[in-house]
């Protein structure tokens, strides 16, 4: 669990070159949704969104097989390739910065800080490590569990939206509204203090004015549940597998449709 956790930490702060490449070249968008990304496991990254430049696109990513920046074309073809290990954040940070004009970008508000703070972690300013093989078996095995789960909920409520990695609490997730009185957050959640280890979550939102009915929630064959700050179910990470997620999906699910 410690070195899964441990991945997810580092990720979750080297895919801020990533958010800050959305952040500069994408059109705003009132949800945040241009400063998404996305862990593709057939291509083992994690990528930005396709950006114009000049008359092409391109598309940013943070390759997960030796842990670099990467520029890829339409074509698929890598572009531009930094190295990160070993190297502070701030120095991978320039590189790219001075790469952009090679590419058709500008790079003038690139270095500028997020709209968001991460957690500030114990090792953000040492030169970056790299992630030990297991620990990033875990933590691939586990956000592709998290991508199909969260297709198996669009498939059955044949509602199409976006699997987001969001990149300022890099949640692996989805929001959708099943109707016009209920939405849904399902996903796979860093640790944090609510549950002390990483875990999936379930939440159901009430919409134009309708209240959902958390008091009489049925026991979950897996997860449990909290009515308190957060609502919602939670299944935390110690008791996940292709199984236990199911059932969890399952019993929200069910509870939901008699809500």
């Amino acid at each position: 669990m410690q070195e899964y956790i441990r991945a997810d930490q580092n990720l979750h702060l080297l895919s801020q070159l990533i958010a800050k490449a959305n952040r500069t070249f994408i059109p705003k968008k009132e949800d945040d949704s241009h400063t998404n990304l996305y862990f593709d496991a057939l291509g083992n990254r994690i990528t930005g969104r396709w950006i114009d430049a000049g008359n092409s696109k391109i598309l940013f990513a943070l390759s997960l097989e030796n842990q670099s920046i990467a520029v890829f074309d339409e074509t698929g073809k890598r572009q531009v390739s930094i190295a990160t290990i070993s190297r502070h954040i701030e120095e991978v940070q320039q590189e790219i910065e001075k790469v952009l004009p090679n590419i058709d970008l500008e790079p003038s508000r690139y270095s500028e800080p997020l709209h968001f703070q991460i957690p500030d972690y114990d090792f953000a300013e040492n030169p970056i490590e790299k992630i030990s093989p297991n620990g990033l078996s875990q933590w691939k095995y586990y956000r592709n569990m998290a991508n199909q789960a969260c297709f198996e909920i669009l498939g059955f409520t044949q509602k199409w939206e976006e699997v987001r990695l969001w990149p300022h609490h890099f949640d692996t997730g989805v929001y959708l509204e099943i109707n016009d009185t209920t939405g849904i957050g399902f996903g796979l959640a860093m640790q944090d203090d609510m549950v002390g280890e990483p875990y999936f979550y379930y939440s159901a939102y009430g919409l134009n004015g309708h209240t959902i009915d958390y008091s009489s929630t049925p026991p979950l064959t897996e997860g449990k549940w909290f009515d308190e700050n957060w609502k919602g179910a939670v299944l935390p990470l110690h008791r996940v597998n292709q199984q236990s997620i199911r059932l969890f999906l399952h019993g929200t699910m069910a509870w939901l449709k008699h809500n």
